[in-house]
């Protein structure tokens, strides 16, 4: 058991939430913004495989509408417990039992004091009761009045401590993003045992199911998953019957059109940014890249902006492209070095030049299969 106090706090739960692995368990009655929601606990309760709670008080205390957004549009579950009282932070296996609120003002404005320890076993059940106890909220209905909000998450106080700077969001959601395609294309294994012509053919999992959605997209009948913008409500037992159904129409598919030419792209990008090829490479060969990507064959007005040696240097291609693939784990920092040196190349370029290139580790993601995620019930 550990005493800390002010810059200790933040420092610390910071950390913890940033190494997280199966979950951040809050109870805290107001609960700021989202700009300092990040700041406090950082990004990584997006993932799917991460078990994230919120117990507040939305009648005595308050959730800020912007952060109460985020939970939700992750799937993360909300409840209120009336005349909460407790801030209570349980990040794995080890809490903080603290006098703060998960605020900005409380983390970064006042003297606040909590007890961390790795002994949780009563405070975890009681947590869990008061979470059995409570109710999910699915919507804010009450708007607490300024003269509290002010208070509590406002500027009554000077800051006093830094919170760790927070630059990742777009990787967090990125890595979340692609745990839910995953978590997609390992349910569609066990349901469908794979399209044994595709596997025969040499297209990955996460390529069979990308053909998958662009058949929704494009080439079905009814083109079920077209203009999906909003994931629809399915349980577990409507989501096998759906993949069993559209499985069934894209194998017959797949025997008139198995667009082998995508195993063929793979290969081209393959070769192409390979580790002893990706630094000889011209304005041809970067042509020959791009050309494989979906996002820029919708909008060929960026690729040939992207193209054209006044916006874009191919010493910084040849640069961003080998920085993405080829120094070590792809994260947030190289997606926004990309995003940052490159014009006309952004988030979708990116995320489609990594998944033809690592076919087996990451998703090609694009509007069309966002759509069919969408379509299958997976919040994007």
């Amino acid at each position: 058991m550990k005493l800390l106090t002010e810059q200790q706090q933040i420092d610390i739960l910071r950390n913890r939430c940033d190494k997280v692995q199966k979950r951040i368990w809050i109870s805290s009655p107001y609960i700021g913004s989202l700009k300092d929601i990040q700041k406090i606990i950082g990004g990584k309760w997006l993932l799917p495989s991460v078990d994230c709670r919120i117990l507040t008080d939305v009648d005595s205390g308050f959730i800020r509408d912007d952060t109460f957004d985020e939970f939700v549009s992750n799937n993360k579950e909300v409840r209120s417990l009336d005349s909460l009282h407790a801030k209570i932070y349980i990040i794995d296996d080890w809490c903080l039992v603290t006098s703060a609120n998960l605020t900005g003002t409380a983390f970064l404005c006042r003297y606040e004091m909590g007890i961390a320890t790795n002994d949780i076993s009563e405070i975890e059940k009681t947590f869990v009761r008061w979470w059995n106890m409570a109710k999910a909220v699915t919507d804010l209905t009450k708007k607490p009045s300024k003269g509290l909000v002010d208070y509590q998450d406002g500027h009554s106080f000077k800051k006093k401590f830094k919170a760790p700077p927070y630059n990742s969001g777009k990787q967090d959601k990125y890595d979340a993003i692609c745990e839910k395609y995953k978590d997609f294309a390992c349910l569609y294994e066990k349901t469908t045992g794979r399209n044994q012509q595709m596997v025969s053919d040499g297209f990955t999992l996460l390529q069979e199911v990308d053909y998958l959605f662009n058949y929704l997209y494009h080439d079905h009948p009814n083109t079920p998953s077209h203009g999906q913008k909003v994931a629809r409500i399915l349980n577990s037992q409507q989501k096998v019957k759906e993949i069993k159904q559209y499985f069934r129409d894209m194998c017959a598919y797949y025997e008139k059109d198995p667009q082998k030419w995508r195993l063929k792209r793979t290969k081209t990008v393959q070769s192409l940014l390979s580790p002893n090829s990706i630094k000889k490479i011209g304005w041809n060969e970067a042509k020959e890249v791009v050309l494989c990507l979906h996002c820029l064959s919708s909008y060929p007005i960026n690729r040939t902006k992207f193209l054209n040696p006044k916006n874009n240097d191919i010493k910084d291609i040849i640069d961003c492209w080998n920085q993405l693939l080829h120094t070590g784990k792809i994260d947030s920092t190289k997606i926004k070095y990309v995003t940052d040196r490159l014009n006309n190349f952004g988030l979708s370029s990116i995320y489609e030049l990594i998944g033809w290139f690592y076919p087996d580790k990451y998703p090609l993601m694009n509007e069309n299969s966002h759509c069919g995620m969408r379509f299958f019930g997976y919040t994007i």
